[in-house]
């Protein structure tokens, strides 16, 4: 088989490692393919796929969609990132929850998160490659985000043992609610 799928203390969100086929002339990595990834429960159908490039120290996110919320698939091309993946599915039992991942070319990992996360990321490296393809559609209208800083999320975002001098965020993300304030705005 050309996948290993290993469930996460979240419901949903999955670990996958991909077969590697290493020869003379380099590497061949399969990320993705519809029908094992169907049998291990991931049903969605991805409508794009988008690579960022990125510095050490940048950070995206933590951002969701509310309306076409948007499942994704998530794997390192070069460099290596630190990715946080948080529960916004309100009945769901680890609503609030996040489930973290270091991934890198090297780890060979891709992580599948669900419709109803917000997701984000921070480079642990220069010239970081990031792929991802999402099911959905990007509303920017729809689209927000919690505070990646959130005192009472308490992400262990690795920043030290990185040596990130510097976090390069945009305002937007340097300015999302936290979580408690997300919730009172459900009620």
């Amino acid at each position: 088989m050309p996948f290993e799928f290993h469930k996460t203390e979240i419901e949903g969100v999955l670990v996958i490692t991909p077969h590697m086929y290493p020869d003379e002339r380099g590497l061949y990595k399969k990320c993705y393919e519809k029908n094992a990834f169907f049998e291990n429960g991931i049903t969605c159908t991805f409508n794009e796929t988008s690579d960022l490039y990125s510095q050490k120290g940048a950070l995206r996110g933590l951002h969701y969609q509310t309306v076409d919320s948007q499942a994704k698939l998530i794997h390192v091309i070069a460099g290596k990132l630190f990715d946080v993946a948080l529960d916004l599915r309100e009945n769901s039992n680890t609503f609030g929850k996040y489930h973290t991942e270091l991934l890198s070319a090297e780890e060979n990992k891709v992580v599948f998160i669900p419709e109803g996360f917000a997701h984000g990321f921070i480079s642990l490296t220069d010239n970081t490659i990031f792929s991802y393809q999402c099911s959905g559609k990007y509303v920017p209208a729809a689209c927000g985000g919690i505070r990646w800083d959130d005192p009472n999320l308490n992400i262990p975002w690795p920043l030290k043992e990185f040596s990130v001098e510097k976090v390069i965020a945009t305002e937007k993300d340097k300015n999302w609610p936290t979580l408690a304030e997300y919730e009172d705005k459900l009620k």
